[in-house]
């Protein structure tokens, strides 16, 4: 007969600190960089309203013109503008972004501001993590943030396993992070931020069947056993 266990303080408990679970060296935080497929919202700020009009943006105050239009990445890593040439954009952070299609406006517009943002700024969970998809609501959104918006991992999740599949660029396979959510070195490492289109999967553990959460759920256990 399998033996039943109680699921402990060590086996749910974050940031702990102990040199039985893995050590996660620091890691310089990385801006997320446009990949194809995305959806960049673009926001030109302008005073001369009829070379807004130009561009196809309709004027939102009496003083400036301010419309948000909505671009895809083509595949090659480009967006199209009107009247200006495809714009690379692929494998730039968004400030970076703003940058280079405010220099090609300015062809045309000299005193244009662009703001430009990410439409698909999602990520999602499954798995004993819970499920759903989410809004990144901020930059630097951390992975206990974003398991706090369903709830936080089950008693039954694998905390010693938890992944994030992360899309690539280039037509590669996704890169999966695997890792140890207890440990406290695991703030500041690379698997700490969540970025845009991340899916977080919490697998259920293989002994989660027999496992109770509390002595008390132990001793009901045996006692309808008997």
């Amino acid at each position: 007969m399998t033996g039943t266990s109680c699921i402990t303080n060590k086996d749910n408990t974050y940031f702990q600190e102990s040199d039985k679970l893995p050590q996660y060296p620091k890691a310089e935080y990385e801006y997320y960089k446009i990949i194809p497929n995305d959806q960049l919202v673009i926001r030109l700020l302008t005073l001369n309203e009829e070379a807004a009009a130009i561009f196809n943006f309709e004027s939102g105050g009496s003083s400036s013109s301010a419309t948000e239009f909505t671009y895809r990445v083509y595949d090659d890593g480009t967006i199209d503008i009107p009247f200006v040439n495809s714009i690379p954009v692929a494998g730039l952070t968004i400030r970076e972004a703003s940058k280079v299609i405010e220099e090609k406006l300015k062809d045309f517009v000299p005193d244009a501001m662009v703001k430009v943002a990410l439409a698909n700024d999602m990520f999602y969970i499954i798995g004993e993590g819970g499920k759903g998809a989410f809004n990144l609501y901020k930059e630097k959104l951390n992975i206990f943030q974003a398991l706090a918006m369903t709830g936080d991992v089950m008693n039954s999740g694998d905390r010693r396993h938890v992944r994030i599949i992360r899309p690539r660029d280039g037509g590669q396979e996704p890169e999966i992070l695997e890792f140890d959510i207890r440990t406290n070195s695991i703030i500041d490492s690379k698997y700490y931020y969540v970025y845009p289109n991340d899916v977080i999967y919490v697998a259920r553990t293989k002994d989660s069947f027999y496992k109770v959460p509390t002595y008390t759920g132990f001793l009901g256990l045996i006692t309808s056993s008997v």
